[in-house]
């Protein structure tokens, strides 16, 4: 049951009319696709996902999650947020802040929350940070990079942690 609910969420994420990034990378311990999909609503409700399919070279092993929240505006680019990380390992409902902001050239979206994990049974502290800097080359080229952020704390120690730099 808990494999096919988070095969419905890693899905849920990819239908819309929204822009969805897909990109697909090798570092030195794994290979991974990522997704991004990030849809504005009206002027206060927001849904944000950032999906990751990833194969560890050593354990041999596929380890999907995904990352996902909805997001309600109180004042300029700040707003309310709800959501929940899956993973293999656990899932961990959050509730925080949201702050967002883009223009042509730079976009950012930062999610601190207070968590539970539901596998440790521990509440704890996450942070979710997503940066991308585009500007124009010339007329048919933009330079991309990118920067992924994610940290995990328990009130007693830290969880886990995962930096993605795209360039």
């Amino acid at each position: 049951m808990k494999k096919n609910v988070l095969l419905l969420v890693l899905l849920l994420p990819f239908y819309g009319k929204s822009q969805i990034t897909v990109q697909t990378y090798a570092g030195n311990k794994e290979a991974e696709v990522l997704g991004i999909y990030n849809k504005d609503f009206n002027h206060k409700w927001n849904y944000f996902a950032s999906g990751t399919i990833a194969y560890d070279y050593d354990a041999k092993k596929v380890n999907p999650e995904i990352y996902q929240n909805i997001n309600y505006g109180v004042g300029k680019n700040w707003g309310v947020s709800a959501g929940v990380h899956i993973s293999r390992e656990d899932i961990m409902p959050s509730v925080g802040v949201a702050y967002g902001k883009e223009n042509d050239v730079f976009s950012i979206n930062v999610f601190p929350a207070l968590t539970y994990s539901t596998d440790a049974k521990n509440f704890g502290l996450g942070l979710y940070t997503l940066l991308e800097y585009t500007p124009k080359i010339n007329e048919k080229l933009n330079f991309y990079s990118m920067l992924i952020v994610e940290s995990d704390f328990s009130f007693k120690e830290h969880q886990s942690s995962s930096q993605v730099i795209r360039i």
